[in-house]
């Protein structure tokens, strides 16, 4: 087949679609052409093609494709960016964080899901230059651990755990670096041990573990297992949920001098969950946009509150 192109689509489309090898933040193109045929279901050669407008199957279906994921992708480019707060959460974990770093100590931090952890983590991370993040998940092993923290350091990580173990000892002795593991709950007990023998007796290095309250409840409760890893815990940080004020500075990083109701009504339908507060915006902003608001206001709030957990 070769059909007419709609053209106002075939720019729309290539706006946002650069070549093969460009990705996000590449000019005014966002998204490679590899990752947008994905996307569509295709193979990279029929977007060329069409880029090319030398395609030769069904193109008013494959336009009547790209017309759907173009909505889609540009309500996500659309989507509202909310900066990182000076929360009390954060700034709790700032200071166990460096506490641990300088003096090469175990530090626990506990917070309740959504409580910003993760996110303050990575802005840490990214600040200090120093830090080591580890983002655990339910299929880490100690051997992917070990493979994941050889890898953040550089280092070979093929090879049996005894080699890999001494590669990392070797690369984290005299470094001014301090390990994050988050979500650390998902961890073994085992794993947790190596953690406390491997990095932080061997190579002193400041460890913090991060992770739901569960992780204290499992230090605390295996103590036989963990004596000599409850022992060597310096600071135990424990996160409250978020407050008023860190609602409103959160919601200040992006409209600024809202009347105190409106900012009540953030606060009270996020449930003190930095999570539900940034998903709850990015709906408020979607919401702003379909009625052409400047402002939030108490009624776009609510109603972008009517699909939220909490």
């Amino acid at each position: 087949m070769n059909e007419k192109l709609d053209e106002g689509l075939y720019k729309r489309f290539f706006e946002i679609v650069g070549n093969s090898d460009e990705g996000a933040g590449t000019g005014s193109r966002r998204i490679s052409q590899a990752k947008a045929a994905a996307a569509l279901g295709y193979s990279g050669g029929v977007i060329s093609a069409y880029k090319n407008r030398s395609y030769k199957g069904d193109t008013e279906k494959l336009e009547r494709e790209i017309a759907a994921w173009l909505k889609r992708e540009e309500r996500r480019l659309d989507r509202l960016e909310v900066p990182v707060a000076e929360t009390n959460s954060l700034a709790k974990i700032r200071k166990a964080v460096t506490i641990a770093q300088d003096e090469a100590d175990v530090a626990v931090v506990i917070g309740e899901a959504g409580s910003g952890k993760t996110t303050a983590l990575r802005q840490y991370a990214a600040e200090s230059q120093s830090a080591l993040l580890v983002e655990v998940d339910p299929s880490f092993t100690q051997v992917t651990l070990m493979k994941e923290i050889a890898r953040l350091l550089g280092v070979e990580s093929k090879g049996g755990q005894t080699a890999v173990t001494g590669r990392i000892v070797d690369a984290l002795t005299g470094r001014d670096a301090v390990l994050i593991v988050d979500e650390a709950d998902y961890l073994s007990d085992a794993s947790l041990e190596l953690l406390r023998r491997v990095v932080n007796d061997k190579s002193g290095t400041g460890v913090v573990l991060v992770g739901l309250p569960r992780l204290e409840y499992k230090i605390r409760n295996l103590r036989n297992d963990h004596q000599q890893l409850q022992s060597r815990i310096g600071v135990m940080a424990k996160l409250a949920a978020m407050d008023r004020g860190d609602a409103e500075r959160i919601v200040s990083g992006v409209w600024k001098d809202l009347p105190r109701q409106v900012l009540d009504a953030f606060a009270k339908t996020a449930g003190g969950s930095v999570r539900t507060l940034v998903k709850l915006m990015g709906r408020v902003h979607q919401g702003m946009v379909l009625n052409g608001a400047e402002t939030p206001d108490e009624d776009i709030i609510h109603a972008a509150g009517e699909l939220l957990m909490r």
